[in-house]
């Protein structure tokens, strides 16, 4: 690589890295600076344009609802003014069930496309795959009380997370890319490297 490609390696991977860190402590101005006005944010609980995403978040935030992200490095791939990257991630998600305190870690892969408009780079879509979960209380000892026949409705990749987001009025979407569809994570894979080609 020559210094203008590490350059932009660098800028991209700090943009994917700074766009979660701002979402999670609620830096929204921060966060709406990573996204082109005409981006599309589509992960678990939503799908909408970059600028309607940093919204539903505040709201989100506003109402006591967190989503923390533990990231991995982000691996870029360039293409002149264009770049994909696939940053691993453990989505930590508090909340309550029956009254129990409880925390869901998901551990996935986010996929960014970024684009360089104007000399500067920002995201233009936002994308996930999902490899599994898990349900934890906050307090040892306390039992949440699940349903059995609703948490087997969920797809096996997200299903505590689906769970969980049903106890705040949020709905999993069922078509997401993971592990248990392996055409879906085809189809992503396939969209990022037809993306960057252009």
């Amino acid at each position: 690589m020559n210094l203008r490609e590490i350059s932009d390696k660098a800028a991209v991977a700090e943009l994917v890295q700074t766009e979660r860190a701002a979402r999670d402590q609620g830096q929204w101005a921060r966060l709406a600076a990573c996204y082109h006005p005409d981006s599309v944010v589509s992960i678990s609980w939503i799908e909408c344009s970059g600028p309607d995403f940093v919204a539903a978040s505040q709201t989100a935030f506003a109402a006591g609802i967190r989503h923390l992200h533990q990231m991995s490095p982000s691996l870029v791939t360039l293409n002149g003014d264009r770049a994909v990257t696939e940053t691993g991630c453990a989505i930590l998600l508090g909340g309550a069930i029956g009254g129990v305190r409880v925390t869901v870690t998901s551990q996935a892969r986010l996929f960014a496309q970024v684009e360089r408009r104007e000399g500067e780079w920002r995201m233009v879509r936002l994308s996930a795959l999902y490899f599994q979960d898990a349900m934890a209380a906050d307090v040892p000892g306390h039992v949440p009380v699940l349903d059995p026949a609703r948490l087997a409705s969920y797809r096996p990749s997200y299903r505590f997370l689906s769970y969980l987001l049903a106890e705040s009025g949020k709905t999993a979407r069922p078509t997401l890319a993971g592990i248990d569809r392996p055409d879906l994570c085809a189809v992503l894979y396939e969209a990022q490297e037809a993306w960057l080609e252009g």
